[in-house]
């Protein structure tokens, strides 16, 4: 059983796997690849062998080919910035790359899309806070750079002229300001993709319209509000999804939203619980928010993750290896404020928004019902606090965690709403009332939308 702890957890990297770059080395004509966690260093240089200035000579393999001579320290460079589908807000956290050969497709199914597992790769960078990279060491001529978080991904033909820096093309949408990852699949280019993605609807919650604003145009929503409600339209009830395992790995990203407890008697059943353990361990990642928190909680592998303070029913916080009585951390009385932003990457992103994040990094934020308790140590588990903040009588306790379970899915939990008031109206619901702006808890939960759908780190 995982050790459980109050205090923030460290988790050796964080989970966007910012600062994270994949470089190629070149031996002679042979290649192989080595991680490194760089900063601005020059990457073209680093891609080359000592007392070697050329890539491209007799026995090279496909664009290494194409690697052009510069003199002194010049190199070709592509440089650029990339934002969400939207086309405003920047994603910090994506690889950026030039592939050896052809662009691959992406495996079918679930699989733990783990950060150091690139395709064998000219050079690559990683995005800034601000979306930013530069590519050194590229070739010469037209060549595709590949654009890479998670699942999503967008390809973009590059020409090059030799050794010297040129910004990439620029998207529509973006206000010429750099490329934006597509709204869906092929928008523009035949290989550009994003993950499949499935909602589940909530009366006090809709997360569909957080995605929405963030540009992303292609969900499956499934209703978790009373049987037979079709407001948002789904496309199936909860059930169809939770116990049809089969339906579930379809999805690359499941959604679940703050409901009031109408999939209660699903989640209890072991198949299900089963279904969901077996979809995080391949590779799924769970975006979970308050009340939904059963979802978690009453999964027996995963509940040592996350400790709850049992509000509804009183007694000792629910730390157990396994499920506790459903809906024992249910409450009525929200609480909120000024929640602190632990990760100082997080911070940097939220400070590019106006009235978002103070000077000392807090934000504000509204309508949280469920208290975390405590989150695990354990470093194969690696749960991270990503915000804290004054839960009632109960002190400064974890507001939204994250945790990688067996170094392969992603687990998401929140206590609070996306809607700042915690209720719902009816007449703005996706797909066609949302809205466009964001609440600063909206902004939270936009960064921790781009970490889910991010790569896994290593063990430890």
């Amino acid at each position: 059983m995982p050790r459980l702890d109050s205090s923030f957890v460290s988790v050796g990297r964080a989970p966007v796997c910012a600062g994270l770059v994949v470089l190629a080395l070149v031996l002679g004509c042979n290649a192989e690849r080595l991680n490194d966690v760089g900063d601005d260093t020059d990457r073209g240089d680093l891609a080359k062998p000592s007392g070697r200035e050329d890539m491209a000579g007799a026995g090279c393999r496909g664009r290494f080919c194409q690697v052009p001579k510069c003199s002194g320290t010049d190199t070709t460079e592509i440089t650029g910035r990339l934002f969400a589908p939207n086309g405003t807000d920047p994603v910090p956290g994506a690889t950026v790359f030039v592939p050896v050969d052809a662009v691959p497709e992406f495996p079918t199914g679930l699989t733990c899309d783990l950060c150091n597992n690139l395709p064998y790769s000219v050079t690559t960078a990683t995005t800034a806070f601000d979306g930013s990279f530069s590519l050194r060491g590229v070739p010469a001529g037209t060549f595709p750079v590949v654009l890479r978080l998670g699942r999503f991904q967008r390809v973009v033909q590059v020409e090059a002229t030799p050794c010297v820096s040129q910004t990439i093309p620029y998207d529509n949408g973006t206000s010429m300001r750099g490329v934006r990852l597509p709204r869906r699949n092929n928008e523009l280019s035949p290989q550009d993709r994003i993950p499949r993605i499935a909602v589940v609807s909530g009366d006090n919650d809709q997360i569909e319209c957080v995605l929405k604003r963030i540009g992303i145009d292609e969900l499956d929503m499934y209703n978790g509000r009373a049987l037979g409600t079709r407001n948002p339209p789904p496309i199936a009830e909860s059930g169809t999804l939770f116990t049809d395992e089969k339906t579930l790995n379809n999805y690359h990203i499941v959604v679940v939203n703050c409901t009031d407890n109408q999939f209660q008697s699903l989640i209890g059943a072991r198949g299900v619980q089963q279904n969901l353990e077996r979809y995080v361990g391949r590779g799924g990642r769970l975006y979970v928010t308050d009340w939904a928190y059963d979802v978690i909680e009453q999964v027996p592998e995963f509940a040592p993750y996350l400790c709850f303070e049992p509000q509804k029913t009183g007694g000792a916080p629910m730390c157990m290896a396994g499920p506790e009585l459903a809906m024992s951390a249910d409450s009525y009385n929200f609480y909120g404020g000024q929640y602190k932003v632990l990760d100082p990457e997080m911070a940097r992103w939220l400070a590019q928004f106006p009235s978002i994040i103070d000077r000392n990094d807090r934000v504000r934020v509204d309508y949280s019902f469920v208290v975390i308790n405590k989150v695990s140590d354990n470093v194969d588990g690696k749960t991270k606090v990503w915000v804290d903040g004054p839960a009632m009588g109960f002190g400064n306790r974890p507001q939204t965690v994250t945790l990688d379970y067996k170094s392969c899915g992603r687990l998401h939990y929140s206590t609070y709403n996306t809607e700042p008031n915690a209720v719902v109206s009816d007449t703005a619901r996706w797909p066609n009332n949302c809205g466009s702006k964001l609440a600063p808890q909206e902004r939270l939960l936009e960064y921790l939308f781009f970490n889910i759908a991010s790569c896994v780190g290593p063990p430890g």
